[in-house]
């Protein structure tokens, strides 16, 4: 109980931060409404690259699943804020702002291409040097992950964190 008191404590004064420019490439601020609409509960916050402006389904679904696997740090769907970030972002304001990060791994044929260049603009706008990789479920460990994961801490100083299910 006080490891989660102490957590949103924590991730409360996060949101102090005065950032005006970084609010701009938020691609959609709604921390005031969000904590509006539920003010008495507070919400983790998990900002994402790779998404594409409002959309949090995806993420929501995939906490979801991983709520219902039993994975206590995912906590329910409805405890998250996922905040959609544009990669060319001034990240390092950002980053003082919000503690969480992920990367949505698309699936397509381009993936590994389009999510290489994601991360290497979070590397060139001082981004977070660490990402969980959030994906559609089914898509294997082998082959894109694992590519991706090794390619981003190769070159990009980036550790990539991949979930087993």
């Amino acid at each position: 109980m006080r490891q989660a008191q102490a957590l949103e404590a924590s991730e409360a004064n996060a949101h102090t931060v005065d950032a005006p420019v970084a609010d701009a490439h938020v691609a959609n601020a709604h921390v005031a409404d969000a904590h509006a609409t539920n003010a008495h509960v507070a919400k983790i916050p998990l900002a994402v690259v790779g998404l594409g402006s409002k959309q949090r389904e995806p993420v929501i679904a995939r906490l979801d699943e991983w709520s219902r696997l039993g994975r206590r740090w995912a906590a329910t769907p409805e405890s998250w804020e996922v905040v959609p970030v544009d990669a060319d972002a001034p990240l390092q304001a950002l980053c003082a702002r919000y503690s969480r990060w992920a990367l949505w791994v698309r699936s397509d044929a381009e993936a590994f291409a389009a999510m290489y260049r994601t991360l290497r603009l979070v590397s060139e706008h001082q981004g977070p040097k660490r990402l969980l990789a959030l994906h559609e479920p089914g898509l294997p460990r082998a082959g894109l992950l694992e590519n991706l994961r090794a390619a981003a801490a190769a070159y990009l100083g980036i550790e990539l964190l991949l979930l087993a299910r």
